[in-house]
């Protein structure tokens, strides 16, 4: 991991030194904003995996805390179906 922070704060070492070299401005700055482009997008993408994590978690417990509490018949129908046919 330590890798692959070192080689992009090279690329962005490299994007800023470039952008002070006259002439090259043109070059430069339209990488700049992808860059920047591909960040907000990964920050927003990266926040609705988040929210959908926290999501997936609350549900999962609830549904565990709802089976260890209440007996089966309660949480399937069926078995009382099953139980009078019997």
């Amino acid at each position: 991991m330590s890798t692959v922070l070192f080689i992009l704060a090279c690329g962005v070492l490299c994007l800023v030194v470039l952008s002070k070299i006259p002439g090259l401005e043109h070059l430069v700055k339209p990488l700049i904003d992808l860059v920047f482009t591909g960040v907000k997008v990964g920050a927003a993408s990266g926040s609705y995996w988040a929210i959908w994590l926290t999501k997936l978690l609350l549900a999962s417990h609830t549904d565990l805390i709802r089976h260890l509490f209440l007996s089966a018949e309660a949480i399937d129908p069926s078995m009382a179906v099953r139980d009078n046919e019997a």
